[in-house]
């Protein structure tokens, strides 16, 4: 199924739980006047754990879960309520040598998966820089979705191992979207936070 198929199936589908959701929406204001306080940097590289984890005996590093984009197909952004279909958020983990970013794909309807399927291991996703390269990410752990009902949500997460190949372009280079193949189709999303990915790196030196 291509992007048009996947967004026209999700319209008849979506329209009954999405008009049942709130008109609130808290989401990443690059130009926010905490932003302007704070640098933007430091905002990004605030940590969860640094250090050992008793629990698994690995030496870790692992960021706060910060807004990388928010995304609504125009075919159902009537419905929405100025709510995004998607929202997305991303981190950078380093376990031992290893270094992965971590998206969680919070969809705003409760039937996403019917539309979505699955996220696939070995899926890639390709990643657009801001200087006009691109790069692939190779997602290490399937996930089938999970639904919460009470929210009228469904939230993925992609574990996407960043190689040594491509961690220098990822450092120093600014996200502009990134391309998601999906088991039931393929979208593209415009990335709004385009440092994150850029800042946490920096700041695992």
């Amino acid at each position: 199924m291509n992007r048009l198929t996947l967004a026209l199936t999700l319209l008849p589908l979506l329209a009954s739980t999405l008009l049942a959701q709130g008109n609130e929406m808290t989401w990443y204001q690059p130009e926010s006047d905490y932003s302007q306080v704070q640098p933007q940097q430091f905002l990004d590289c605030e940590l969860v754990s640094s250090g050992v984890n008793v629990a698994t005996g690995m030496d870790e590093v692992i960021f706060m879960q910060r807004p990388l984009f928010g995304y609504t197909h125009p075919q159902v952004k009537k419905y929405m309520h100025n709510q995004y279909l998607m929202e997305a958020r991303a981190h950078v983990e380093k376990i031992q040598d290893n270094i992965f970013v971590i998206i969680e794909y919070k969809i705003n309807s409760e039937r996403a998966k019917t539309n979505y399927g699955n996220l696939e291991k070995d899926g890639k996703i390709k990643v657009n820089l801001i200087n006009g390269q691109h790069l692939y990410l190779l997602n290490i752990e399937r996930d089938r979705g999970k639904v919460k009902r009470n929210q009228n949500t469904t939230k993925y997460y992609g574990t996407y191992v960043i190689t040594k190949s491509n961690y220098s372009d990822l450092k120093k280079h600014g996200m502009s979207s990134i391309t998601v193949l999906w088991e039931e189709g393929v979208e593209e999303y415009e990335v709004q936070n385009i440092d994150l990915i850029k800042n946490q790196l920096i700041c695992l030196n």
